[in-house]
């Protein structure tokens, strides 16, 4: 499995456009083979960060979800809402285990 974590700031002005940008972006991840999970989060010390927490089967899915247009359509618009360079890391996940305790 393939954890994507990212991470983009904007301005105040530019929240509610981005807020659009980002469920476009999510509703049409979500619909990919290969996609288990895809969502974006409000940063709580901050709520014009928002952080990106993507869950994808294997390489070749995610490798699909780079050649898709929403994509490309996505990188587009987020360059010009954002206040800050965007951070973006994937991670290859060999196991996941529940949390200690069941909670």
């Amino acid at each position: 499995m393939l954890l994507v974590i990212g991470r983009v700031r904007c301005g105040a002005d530019q929240r509610e456009r981005l807020l659009g940008l980002m469920q476009a972006m999510q509703d049409k991840s979500r619909l990919e083979e290969g996609c288990l999970r895809y969502g974006f989060f409000a940063a709580v010390e901050d709520p014009l960060t928002f952080v990106a927490v993507e869950e994808w089967a294997d390489r070749e899915a995610l490798d699909r979800h780079f050649a898709q247009p929403h994509l490309r359509e996505f990188a587009t618009g987020l360059l010009e809402l954002v206040s800050e360079r965007p951070e973006v890391a994937i991670h290859e996940v060999s196991e996941t285990n529940p949390f200690p305790g069941g909670v």
